[in-house]
């Protein structure tokens, strides 16, 4: 045993060596600017400009106030609405490429992965021209006779989440199929002996074996909801308030660094807390499974 031990150090040695360029990488593409980010966080700003010293006021503004908490639930709720959406949507997709033929699976893998090929802003500019005030919904409402006045699909919250769900269902979509491939179907067979019906078939058998999956996808659609940026300027505009427009607004509009970086950093910290919380979700779902 000692041999072997000794025998092992140069293969980690040479191990390390290898990793060497890829650890020092990341520490200067991600971690120099993040703690770079932390410092400027801390300091005041005037008219443009980074003063020097130390200070909690940025932190202190936005949790203590009342408009930073409503930007952050409101953040939040939208964010929530089209992960439920992509849920609701997403199993059915991803049932049917399940149950599909092998042969059929790459074709649908691809329709669902096609949209993620075209750019965001060309896809939320799409919306923009389908849900637009003389856009090709309103002109068809409008053409059927059954709205007198365009509707305001766009610019409002509405928008907003339509966008959000087709921007990212592809992600619920590809998470959810990769589990409901792994189900035995004789489980589901073994269900339908026993009286059960497709409902309950579902709750019982499919839903608790595809959890893993379902928690994944969510915890995915979820956190890029959260720090979506294109989607909510184009679709959602000034007058819905969200996170990632904030910092935008703060960084390029008011240039008011350290509030901006206050701000990126705690939606970062919140998309931590996310994932931390799909590992505890994923590990007690698989403890129920096991």
């Amino acid at each position: 045993m000692t041999a072997l031990r000794r025998a092992s150090l140069p293969d980690r040695a040479t191990l390390w060596l290898a990793l060497a360029p890829a650890c020092a990488l990341v520490l200067l593409a991600m971690l120099v600017p993040l703690a770079e980010m932390a410092v400027i966080s801390f300091r005041r700003e005037s008219f443009g400009q980074i003063l020097p010293g130390f200070t909690l006021a940025n932190y202190a503004s936005l949790l203590g106030g009342l408009a930073s908490l409503q930007l952050f639930l409101h953040t939040f709720a939208v964010a929530a609405a089209v992960t439920l959406l992509c849920a609701l949507l997403g199993f059915p997709l991803a049932t049917a490429i399940a149950r599909a033929p092998a042969r059929w699976r790459g074709l649908l893998y691809f329709m669902v992965a096609a949209p993620l090929l075209v750019n965001t802003v060309v896809r939320s500019y799409g919306w923009l021209l389908i849900l637009g005030r003389k856009g090709l919904l309103n002109s068809l409402l409008q053409a059927a006779g059954w709205t007198g006045e365009p509707l305001a699909l766009t610019g409002n919250l509405t928008g907003l989440v339509i966008g959000g769900t087709q921007v990212f269902l592809p992600f619920m979509v590809l998470s959810l199929a990769t589990s409901l491939l792994a189900l035995d179907r004789r489980l589901m067979e073994s269900a339908e002996i026993l009286g059960a019906g497709p409902a309950r078939t579902f709750v019982s058998v499919t839903l608790p074996l595809a959890l893993p999956g379902l928690i994944a996808g969510s915890v995915l659609v979820f956190s890029l909801m959260l720090g979506a940026f294109v989607t909510p300027l184009i679709l959602g505009g000034t007058a819905v308030k969200y996170l990632s427009v904030a910092v935008y607004t703060d960084a390029l509009v008011l240039f008011n660094l350290p509030r901006a970086t206050a701000l990126s950093l705690l939606l970062m910290i919140a998309v931590l807390a996310v994932y931390a919380l799909q590992k505890r979700l994923t590990r007690r779902a698989e403890a129920a499974l096991a």
